[in-house]
């Protein structure tokens, strides 16, 4: 069998990097060990296996060439093992160098974007037309965008450093109703509408509060926008709202009169017709004269809706205003509430009061009410309960359709846009037979709680 050369070759370059692998000292040590025990006992068994002068000194030449080689050999490992060495150095640093480069790419290419970003925040920060910047907590300005100059004839340079009352209100120090001193308490967002100091014109001021990682407020933004047109649409809109409210008052009552005219004479004529036919088409001409009573009352509650703007109001406040102008002294009640406010339109009075009287008039057996809320994540459900007769599953879309109030005059559809007039919506969910449930559903943003009354 002839031998596996392929194995004997791979043996002998196995030790050899074993050998090769040696740290340069070892290889140093056993190379003085050598030498030391070579010039030692080299000598002295040379003269004892060559005992003749002559062979003494060829085998010393030999001996001396041996030592050579030997020596050439070890010092080979030593520069080859140095040598692989400074190749996995270079290798690792010429790694690591095409690491840093392309680091050092991605770098300068998010640098590049960050400085791009930047441009395009500023331009877009510059080209508002609202006057923005950063303020600190007693109102220095830390930074302004250049809205400055058109709103108060100012360069951005002499407003930075300067308080942001001396520019808006020409004073030094907060007037009576700056924002800035009813954020700092509040901590959240406060605006004032103010007048011009040239006195041709409104602006609009807020302050939102920035805060620190331990909710301390470190400054804010401070923002002032021209308003002066808005306020002058709103003006005329008001005035426009005001004039249509009194057309409608005026139309109203004068087609009211000409009805009750018109019913006089018509009963007047009534009263001598004794022939049967003409009876039939008198009672014909009163069902009209009432459609067109009710279609007006219709109207006359429906005409304030919205025409005054909505405010924050104390629910129990407001119901016990409500059942004020109702026979409730019968009707047991039970208010839950806890200082429960809403912001909706100055008309709740009459929403509250429409709930009620439903009960009185169509609740039949009704004895007693419940006025309470649930609070959910994001809105408060206030509900109206009664135990009287309830509502049939097929009427409690129905009811509140202006069709149904027109029939009915239960005001429920009046009530259900009163409310919607600030995101309130109105249902029912009671179980007929065994009384009625309306649940107005208030979104976040139109409830509250006041913040000495909050509950825990």
């Amino acid at each position: 069998m002839e031998p596996d050369t392929s194995a004997t070759q791979k043996s002998i370059s196995w030790r050899l990097d074993q050998i090769v692998a040696l740290d340069p000292l070892k290889i140093c040590f056993i190379y003085l060990v050598f030498g030391i025990i070579w010039i030692l006992c080299s000598d002295w068994l040379l003269y004892l296996i060559v005992p003749n002068i002559t062979e003494y000194a060829a085998f010393s030449s030999v001996k001396g060439t041996i030592f050579v080689l030997v020596t050439a050999f070890l010092l080979f490992l030593l520069i080859r093992n140095f040598s692989r060495r400074l190749e996995e150095k270079n290798e690792m640093v010429r790694k690591t160098n095409e690491q840093l480069l392309g680091r050092q790419h991605e770098l300068w290419k998010q640098n590049e974007a960050l400085v791009r970003s930047h441009d395009e925040w500023e331009t877009t920060y510059n080209a508002l037309s609202d006057w923005i910047c950063l303020i600190s907590p007693d109102g220095k300005i830390l930074k302004s965008n250049r809205a400055v100059e058109s709103l108060f004839g100012m360069p951005v340079d002499r407003v930075v450093g300067r308080y942001c009352f001396e520019i808006v209100h020409g004073s030094s120090f907060p007037i009576s109703s700056c924002p800035l001193p009813a954020m700092q308490k509040s901590r959240r967002r406060e605006y004032v509408e103010i007048p011009k100091r040239q006195g041709d014109g409104w602006l609009q001021v807020s302050v939102d509060p920035l805060f620190d990682h331990d909710g301390n407020i470190t400054g804010a933004v401070h923002v002032v926008r021209d308003i002066s047109d808005y306020m002058l649409e709103q003006k005329a809109l008001d005035l426009a709202k005001k004039k249509l409210n009194l057309l409608n008052h005026v139309t109203i009552n004068e087609i009211q009169n000409t009805v009750f005219t018109l019913w006089g004479f018509q009963q007047f004529v009534k009263d001598r017709v004794t022939e049967n036919p003409e009876k039939v088409v008198f009672a014909k001409e009163e069902d009209l004269i009432n459609q067109i009573s009710q279609s007006l009352k219709f109207a006359q509650t429906y005409q304030n809706l919205g025409f005054k703007p909505p405010v924050w109001q104390d629910v129990n406040r407001v119901f016990l205003l409500a059942i004020s102008h109702l026979d409730f002294l019968a009707m047991k009640r039970e208010v839950q509430l806890d200082d429960l406010e809403l912001f909706a339109d100055p008309l709740l009075e009459q929403v509250l009061m429409i709930l009620a009287d439903n009960t009185l008039v169509h609740g039949k057996k009704a004895t007693r009410i419940k006025l309470g809320y649930t609070e959910g994540t994001d809105a408060v459900t206030l509900f109206f309960e009664d135990d009287g007769v309830g509502i049939p599953d097929k009427l409690k879309i129905q009811i509140f359709t202006p069709e149904f109030q027109k029939a009915k005059t239960n005001g429920l559809f009046l009530a259900k846009e009163i409310l919607e007039l600030t995101g309130i919506t109105l249902r029912e969910t009671g179980t007929f037979g065994t009384g009625a449930r309306f649940e107005m559903v208030v979104p976040k943003g139109a409830f509250r709680f006041p913040v000495a009354k909050k509950k825990e």
